[in-house]
């Protein structure tokens, strides 16, 4: 049967072969897990990316949005400025810095439609974590103060065209 083999008893030649197989067998199995491992790892690669791009457009979308905001100040009003309209009360909290905190306000700010914030703090807690608390409102610039230039031409702080002032 194996005849190559330099072993004359059998049972020595069976036990050879059966430890080549397993040989053989272990080298197939792990090249089998490496390969989906190797799926696997791409895959979550993937889906590390998917969740790194979504992060990335929120936080353009955050950066955009509260640029939006023209105006914050810690107390009631705002100089060169009259409060039109109180929105709403605003709280967010899990930012990593005061001023993440206080973008992610200025965010929210926009959302309800406020170009302002009035009664801004922002804090950091014990555990690390940052946030910020204020009132949305819409102001317009006083008599004095009122921009030279049409609200078309308003720059926003990327530079781009700002077409949404809200001055009533």
């Amino acid at each position: 049967m194996l005849d190559w083999l330099p072993f004359q008893e059998p049972i020595v030649a069976k036990i050879v072969a059966a430890a080549g197989a397993l040989l053989v067998l272990t080298i197939v199995v792990w090249f089998w897990q490496r390969r989906r491992e190797a799926a696997l790892a791409a895959r979550c690669r993937k889906e590390r990316q998917r969740t790194h791009d979504q992060l990335q457009q929120q936080q353009r979308e955050i950066s955009e949005l509260a640029a939006q905001v023209i105006a914050t100040g810690s107390t009631a009003v705002i100089a060169g400025f009259q409060v039109v309209r109180q929105i709403e009360t605003l709280f967010t909290e899990g930012q990593r810095s005061p001023a993440e905190a206080v973008e992610a306000l200025k965010a929210l700010a926009a959302r309800q439609g406020a170009n302002a914030i009035i009664n801004l703090d922002s804090q950091r807690l014990p555990n690390g974590k940052c946030t910020a608390s204020g009132d949305a409102v819409i102001v317009r610039p006083l008599a004095g103060n009122a921009p030279d230039v049409p609200a078309a031409e308003i720059k926003r702080g990327n530079g781009e065209p700002r077409l949404d002032r809200r001055w009533d």
